[in-house]
């Protein structure tokens, strides 16, 4: 037990004790599959769960962070300090009404997908088997395939520091590749509205398919990843220059770049986020060395890292 664990417990002790859990293990809620505890974990179900939360945050100076589904981050060996507000298990609703979509921000894009497909509803179908939360896709301007998230937004809202509710619609969003305002201002995204098309049933499920079977030929997704690892740089491709230096299927112990597609760092099972930290920091200055073009990590570094083991992501 960390010290402040008896003293945690007090002050969370009016949140839904089922759904909070004290120096949990956070390695089956990363797509890495890595990590350690975090100090304080909560499950929402509601938007005011989620403000009561934060209010015992700012009146006690507890640091916080929140999760989607945990897709697109390397949590530190170390865990995360205070509390960790994970949306992916219980704040996950989504209703549909005609053409629209409506999702909590923990909701799966393949839930929503799945919805559209049953409604005859086309637009979404790019974004099967990319294992993201509905507020990671909107945060990121998830995109694959020539389509984005951006195309099919049209309004989402998020919870500011002052603890308002704020819409945003269409270009408020400032939508471009991997990054939205989101990445610009504080807040916690809460839901996302979507205007999709009328399709046709079979159309919609033979285009899904024919993506499954891409990103099943292309993609390592029987591995444990964070998918695509490094942001495109202008005019090339992560992927291509990891593998004209020579680094496609490069192997440290038990992590490595997949043999399937070099733009995928991988945990073969057993890595540390560590193994994994040093692996990015080793293609990186490959590439940059080899290239000289800084790549961008995609992924997010989250909860205690010792500051000399991230420098070289400061370095450009």
């Amino acid at each position: 037990m960390r010290k402040n664990d008896s003293l945690y417990q007090q002050l969370f002790a009016e949140l839904p004790k089922h759904r909070i859990y004290f120096d949990y293990e956070m390695r089956s809620f990363s797509t890495f599959n890595v990590g350690g505890k975090a100090d304080i974990l909560f499950l929402p179900e509601s938007i005011s769960e989620i403000k009561e939360a934060l209010a015992i945050c700012r009146n006690n100076s507890i640091p916080f962070q929140v999760l989607g589904r945990g897709s697109n981050i390397l949590i530190s060996d170390r865990g995360i300090r205070g509390l960790t507000i994970y949306l992916g298990r219980n704040f996950i609703r989504v209703s549909h009404e005609d053409n629209h979509i409506r999702a909590q921000a923990g909701a799966s894009l393949a839930a929503v997908t799945a919805l559209a497909a049953k409604n005859n509803l086309t637009g979404l179908e790019f974004s099967v088997g990319i294992p993201g939360s509905i507020g990671g896709a909107v945060l990121m301007n998830a995109s694959a395939y020539d389509s984005e998230i951006k195309n099919v937004v049209i309004s989402s809202s998020y919870l500011t520091p002052q603890d308002e509710i704020i819409t945003l619609n269409g270009d408020e969003h400032q939508f471009d590749y991997r990054t939205s305002i989101y990445q610009k201002i504080p807040g916690i995204i809460l839901e996302a509205d979507f205007a999709l098309k009328e399709g046709k049933r079979l159309e919609i499920y033979e285009k899904i398919q024919e993506f499954q079977i891409k990103r099943r030929e292309s993609q390592p997704i029987d591995k444990y990843s964070a998918g695509s690892a490094f942001k495109r740089p202008t005019d090339n491709y992560a992927s291509k220059l990891i593998a004209d230096a020579g680094l496609k299927g490069y192997r440290a112990m038990n992590t490595g770049v997949s043999e399937k597609h070099a733009g995928f760092i991988i945990n073969y099972g057993g890595a540390s986020a560590s193994d994994i930290n040093r692996v990015f920091a080793h293609v990186k200055s490959v590439v940059e060395t080899k290239f000289g073009i800084s790549l961008q990590p995609e992924v997010k570094w989250i909860g205690d890292w010792p500051e000399e083991e991230i420098q070289w992501k400061c370095l450009q």
